[in-house]
């Protein structure tokens, strides 16, 4: 089983995080669960979200594999893009993992990191002035619901990270898997990455 390490900061959007892991954590391979979910911050302890939810986080020097990480936004991340110490570590994570997916304003903390630079991504359209203006040397795609550079994964906002991670199943796991969890989820997917409606 792979593990899907959600970094997670105080403020994150709950549904930046939780919606990607949700979708996630219901991919199979032969009737098993793909990937095993654990919640990390630079601190360990108590984190608590946007909507006031508090998820217990282990620390950092903790994580035992690097498969996927996940990145949530939030209006939390515009203090944390400029926290060199907090972009340099997730900067080594990114490198370190197989893959890395961020969600709405994450993407801007990844992109900080330089990891990003001349590759397309996309962001939160309602954040949008700001986000592009925070890492120009990145090919900001407006119109993308999610992006897909190499091993990155870069979502709009709040909503598009479920998008977007289904989209990553789709890659990992097939549509046939991904047509399975929307059923089940109740979820109608927006499988059009390069079409945002925001």
């Amino acid at each position: 089983m792979k593990a899907l390490n959600v970094l997670l900061f105080d403020g994150f959007t709950t549904m930046d995080a939780l919606g990607p892991a949700e979708a996630l954590s219901r991919a199979l391979d032969d009737g098993r669960k793909c990937y095993e979910i654990e919640y990390f911050s630079t601190t360990g302890g108590l984190v608590g979200s946007s909507t006031s939810a508090k998820i217990w986080t282990r620390k950092l020097d903790e994580m035992a594999k690097f498969d996927l990480l996940l990145v949530p936004g939030g209006f939390a991340a515009r203090k944390l893009a400029h926290e060199g110490e907090v972009i340099a570590i997730l900067g080594e994570l990114a490198r370190r993992h197989e893959h890395v997916i961020t969600a709405c304003t994450g993407s801007v903390l990844l992109a900080k990191t330089g990891l990003l630079d001349g590759m397309e991504a996309t962001s939160n359209k309602l954040s949008w002035q700001w986000a592009t203006s925070e890492a120009p040397s990145v090919r900001w795609i407006r119109a993308a619901r999610w992006c897909v550079s190499g091993k990155f994964y870069t979502g709009s906002g709040v909503s598009a990270g479920i998008d977007e991670a289904l989209g990553f199943i789709v890659d990992m796991h097939g549509l046939d898997e991904v047509q399975r969890i929307a059923q089940a989820m109740e979820y109608v997917w927006n499988s059009d990455k390069n079409a945002d409606l925001f």
